[in-house]
């Protein structure tokens, strides 16, 4: 069992790891339900739903890189402007 330990996190590990976990769940339950729905229409098209899942993946993604790495970057300012 994988043990959190999230009395010993920042809030904002608690926020990313909690935004993490939504976005897999939707992104989970939205594929499941394309699959169900072209198994019970298979003649229906649904490329338009892959496509808005996959912007979707690729939008939340790169805002997780960009707000991990923006933190990583003022982390490192923080700690050049201690030494100076």
């Amino acid at each position: 069992m994988v043990k959190l330990d999230l009395h010993n996190r920042s809030t904002t590990d608690i926020v990313v790891l909690c935004f993490t976990g939504l976005v897999c769940a939707v992104l989970v339950l939205i594929t499941v339900g394309i699959v169900v729905a072209k198994l019970l229409h298979p003649e229906a098209d649904f490329s338009k739903a892959g496509e808005a899942i996959n912007n979707m993946l690729s939008t939340i993604v790169g805002a997780l890189v960009g707000f991990i790495s923006g933190r990583i970057y003022g982390k490192r300012e923080q700690q050049n402007g201690e030494t100076k």
